[in-house]
């Protein structure tokens, strides 16, 4: 076991989460430097760490470097962040695999929120499209766990109800756009199928705060949620406030997807695999929060390399390219389940 501290905050963790921590953080900071260096003008590295930081190199490395590259590739990390913790921790309280932001309707009322933000009050504000994906996403997932409230959340239910209402926000987010003007309707559009291309230093800012804001509340309560595996009574035996602890890591993981949502639309199963590959590298009994933060950068950042590496013809959104690499996974999920293999 090792005790990781930073300030107050003190995190166990066993050597190979550790180690597999420090991998998985080398291979993003790999992948970021390959982010910088490839493309149509192919940059050196020195360079492009160079332009990166803002030391001038000299047009047009400066401007490819600096405005593009680097908000693209950092907006990718701190999101693929954000949606592997928020999927951790939703797959830990609920423990169902099944259980991500993306997949139980909450990335969908996210969407619903920005999007009726921008036809009420042709927002252009990065922020005030933030605040209507949160507040969407709040709305949808309140619905969502009364639907599946039964003395208790019960999983199934959740999940059915996380289904349901995730096709209600879709649904109402299309009429959305056929009552919008053709120009905002095509924004919003073009923002829904979830990109990470076109995304500037006030992505980045949005993706930073958010994630400064949350990561200290959720890593705080990581004991809690370790405890809540194992079952609402023994937690509160080992002196968990069960209540409390699962509603803030819940609205952390709620407003988490939401921000994502808001810097690059709807990207999916990002939220669903990474922890759950997280956690089979680790081959740990439990939820690996940072483990899962960086599978998740590195997995969307690694995915939107691999779709700019594709044939101009076929080249995809980010998000349009996770789905289709991510809906392998979920079919295997559920083979290995007809199969009676743990899921």
């Amino acid at each position: 076991m090792r005790i990781l501290r930073l300030g107050p905050l003190g995190i166990t963790t066993h050597r190979r989460t550790f180690a597999v921590g420090l991998a998985l953080l080398a291979l993003v900071l790999g992948l970021f430097v390959l982010a910088l260096m490839i493309g149509r003008a192919d940059i050196t590295v020195l360079d492009a760490l160079k332009a990166a930081v803002g030391i001038p190199v000299g047009s047009p490395t400066d401007f490819i470097v600096g405005q593009v590259r680097a908000p693209r590739a950092l907006t990718a990390i701190l999101v693929g962040a954000m949606l592997g913790l928020a999927g951790a921790i939703m797959q830990s309280l609920t423990r169902n695999p099944l259980a991500s932001p993306d997949f139980i309707g909450i990335s969908a009322g996210a969407g619903t929120g920005a999007v009726l933000t921008i036809w009420l009050v042709s927002a252009s504000s990065l922020w005030v499209i933030a605040g209507g994906a949160i507040a969407g996403a709040l709305i949808v997932s309140g619905l969502i766990l009364l639907l599946s409230w039964r003395r208790g959340i019960v999983p199934l239910r959740l999940i059915l109800a996380g289904i349901g209402m995730g096709f209600v926000a879709q649904s109402t987010t299309q009429y959305l756009l056929t009552r919008m003007d053709v120009h905002d309707a095509g924004n919003a559009l073009g923002w829904l199928v979830g990109s990470v291309t076109g995304r500037t230093w006030t992505h980045v800012t949005v993706a930073v705060v958010v994630l400064a804001a949350l990561a200290p509340i959720v890593l705080w309560h990581a004991r809690a949620l370790r405890t809540l595996e194992m079952g609402d009574d023994t937690a509160t035996a080992l002196g968990i406030h069960v209540a409390r602890s699962r509603a803030v890591l819940a609205v952390c993981s709620v407003l988490l997807a939401a921000a994502a949502v808001a810097v690059t639309g709807p990207i999916g199963f990002i939220a669903l695999v990474a922890p759950a590959l997280a956690l089979r590298v680790t081959r740990s009994a439990g939820v690996t929060l940072i483990p899962s933060a960086l599978m998740g950068a590195a997995l969307l950042l690694a995915a939107d390399q691999l779709a700019q590496q594709m044939p101009a013809t076929l080249q995809l959104p980010v998000g349009i390219f996770t789905a289709a690499v991510g809906a392998p996974y979920l079919l295997w999920l559920v083979w290995r389940a007809s199969r009676g293999g743990p899921s």
